[in-house]
């Protein structure tokens, strides 16, 4: 992979300076590790593994957390393409030298790609008051989920929407699609299948051998598997040694 370019100028960035300790290194991690088009996977779980690799403590959550910060700073692009999702940092064509001819990535203006974060564009997933449409499970209870559109009417955030990205094993999308139809959830029961993703997110079951015993998003859906009683992985007891990346106050220091 070739050298990347990081400019003097990011100490007077306004951007940058948006940032918390972790979510700026994060940032910089990510830009030595995409490729020559200034693209690369949106996966918590990926980026966890791949920009940390000697981090094995490092949360997912905290990824998350990075993730939204370095997006609402107006310096990604998150976009969707065959089900996957991807990051798009803005402006690389300035900063960086492009020598492939093709990347490894589809564009976020593909046909077939969705924008879903462009803070510079209207496109939001986070709710950050008057910039961003509000999360469809905190949105007008007497509209459907499925159909909810961001205030100025730019773009759609859909309960489905909310329901895929969460889900790890994208797969099937258009069955899932027609599941979640036929359910038409509200906003309570939305949340309520978030909220069981997440539970089962953190069993054994969905954790062993790759993940190959998560059932297609659909299956989830048909057999409302949100409803069922599971029992989580316990915490494994951190070696006192490794550091703590949930605390951004100490992130740098020695």
């Amino acid at each position: 992979m070739p050298n990347r370019i990081i400019k003097e100028s990011i100490c007077r960035s306004e951007n940058i300076n948006q940032l918390s300790a972790g979510a700026e290194v994060f940032f910089y991690r990510l830009i030595v590790n995409c490729d020559d088009y200034g693209r690369f996977s949106a996966d918590p779980d990926l980026l966890a593994s791949l920009l940390y690799p000697r981090k094995r403590s490092l949360k997912t959550s905290t990824v998350k957390k990075w993730l939204n910060e370095v997006a609402k700073a107006g310096l990604i692009i998150i976009y969707e393409n065959g089900g996957e999702t991807f990051i798009q940092v803005r402006t690389w064509d300035k900063h960086q030298q492009i020598r492939n001819k093709r990347s490894k990535y589809p564009a976020h203006t593909d046909p077939d790609s969705n924008v879903l974060v462009d803070v510079f564009n209207g496109n939001h997933l986070i709710a950050n008051d008057s910039k961003c449409p509000r999360n469809p499970i905190q949105s007008n209870p007497n509209k459907n989920p499925i159909q909810s559109e961001s205030p100025d009417g730019e773009g759609v955030v859909s309960g489905f929407d909310l329901f895929w990205s969460a889900y790890p094993k994208k797969v099937g999308k258009k069955d899932a699609v027609k599941a979640w139809n036929k359910i038409n959830p509200d906003e309570s029961l939305v949340k309520a299948i978030i909220e069981g993703v997440e539970r089962w997110k953190g069993t054994e079951q969905w954790n062993k051998d790759g993940g190959q015993f998560i059932p297609y998003p659909a299956t989830f859906l048909r057999q409302e598997r949100w409803n069922d009683e599971v029992q989580s992985i316990a915490p494994k007891q951190q070696a006192p040694a490794e550091k703590n990346y949930d605390d951004d106050e100490d992130f740098l220091s020695t």
